[in-house]
């Protein structure tokens, strides 16, 4: 069977955000659309495998991070449960080092989409660098993000506004 779509999946580094991105790549396969599935070498261990029927059509891609002279993380940290609450910005530091690896994966691979959560900065670098449509998929309800954010920070000008 030929894929007629294929897309990359880039979810954020937090188990509420992989899990959702891991059920949504099936759902994609299971309509025979081609998927990878971006993350770091450990989050994809920890990850339940592809059922066998899907595994032609659903692939895991691993880009180890950079090993940093840092005190910053934990050695091997590379999700939100491997570090305290405090510590969890500091997983932003060594995910900018992703850009490059991941750019050449795209032009690799030529998506015909690019599927992501919480913009890192390089998949929005990569999708325009490469003309390829991006997606933000969201694993919150809409009734969250208007809590978080208003209707008019989604919509309109008022992205220059922040709610208190």
């Amino acid at each position: 069977m030929e894929i007629e779509t294929y897309v990359i999946l880039v979810p954020f580094v937090a188990f509420g955000h992989m899990m959702p991105f891991y059920e949504l790549s099936l759902v994609l396969a299971k309509a025979d659309i081609g998927v990878s599935y971006v993350s770091t070498p450990r989050n994809i261990q920890r990850l339940p495998q592809f059922p066998s029927e899907l595994s032609s059509l659903v692939t895991f891609v691993l880009i180890p991070l950079p090993a940093l002279d840092s005190n910053l993380l934990p050695e091997g940290a590379e999700a939100t449960a491997d570090v305290t609450a405090n510590k969890i910005q500091h997983l932003k530091v060594p995910f900018d080092f992703l850009k490059q690896p991941f750019k050449q994966f795209v032009v690799e691979q030529s998506p015909d989409w690019i599927v992501t959560d919480i913009v890192y900065h390089w998949t929005v670098d990569a999708t325009q660098e490469c003309h390829v449509p991006a997606v933000i998929f969201s694993p919150f309800t809409a009734a969250t993000k208007v809590f978080f954010e208003s209707p008019e920070y989604l919509v309109s000008n008022g992205q220059k506004r922040v709610r208190t």
